[in-house]
């Protein structure tokens, strides 16, 4: 096995489980095909929370719609059942969304990637243009 097929593997992460509305529900990373549809949901909230002080009640009033999505699409639930929860669930369940992905991402991903990249052109130097 190579050392970047090595590195990659070492990307998969383990998850969290979190029982919500009565239901155990493991929770992963966010998957490629989810990547869109969750940024398309949460971009206009993260554009807000970067915007400075945080009215948390008009955040939810302006973009409640764009958080259930969000929760939606990384929790892997259809919508309704999402609006179902009882808020405190939900609240739980978008705070466990949040760190499985933030340390995905933040610890094991960029990390790893900015690793390989590093050692690409050591890997790009011994390589030799396929015939063809």
């Amino acid at each position: 096995m190579d050392t970047v097929t090595h590195e990659l593997e070492g990307l998969v992460p383990s998850g969290a489980e979190v029982t919500v509305a009565g239901e155990c529900l493991q929770l992963m990373p966010l998957r490629v095909g989810q990547i869109p549809a969750f940024l398309r949901a949460v971009g206009p909230v993260l554009q807000q929370l970067r915007e400075g002080e945080i009215d948390w009640l008009a955040l939810l009033a302006e973009r409640g719609d764009d958080l259930l999505a969000a929760i939606s699409v990384a929790a892997g639930k259809p919508r309704p059942w999402v609006e179902a929860l009882a808020p405190d669930e939900a609240l739980l369940l978008a705070a466990r969304i949040v760190e499985v992905n933030a340390d995905f991402f933040t610890r094991q991903v960029i990390p790893r990637l900015e690793q390989l990249f590093a050692r690409l052109p050591q890997a790009m130097a011994g390589s030799t243009p396929s015939s063809g």
